[in-house]
């Protein structure tokens, strides 16, 4: 496992991800969160298949937020991938 990331380089990462500048704190407490949760084997395997979706299982998981009351654009989608992603490097 890797050392805990630094604001900067996660916002960075997510700044070439969104192709904006990206500093949401609230992003950065989410990948902590999410760090913390894929250190169990299978909440780590529940993230990375969340990774492998195509477009129409991001329609779906959205439907599926939706309907747990959690709304979210696309655009939301997205960038919660991004930082599933970037947790997941810190946790192998």
């Amino acid at each position: 496992m890797r050392k805990r990331p630094t604001k900067k380089a996660f916002y960075e990462y997510m700044s070439i991800r969104t192709n904006r500048n990206f500093k949401e704190s609230s992003a950065y407490d989410m990948l902590l969160d999410l760090i913390v949760q894929a250190r169990d084997e299978e909440q780590f395997m529940d993230l990375a298949e969340l990774t492998l979706m195509n477009k129409t299982d991001r329609l779906i998981y959205r439907n599926k937020m939706a309907c747990e009351g959690f709304e979210m654009t696309p655009l939301q989608v997205d960038e919660y991938l991004a930082v599933v992603e970037y947790a997941l490097e810190y946790t192998v």
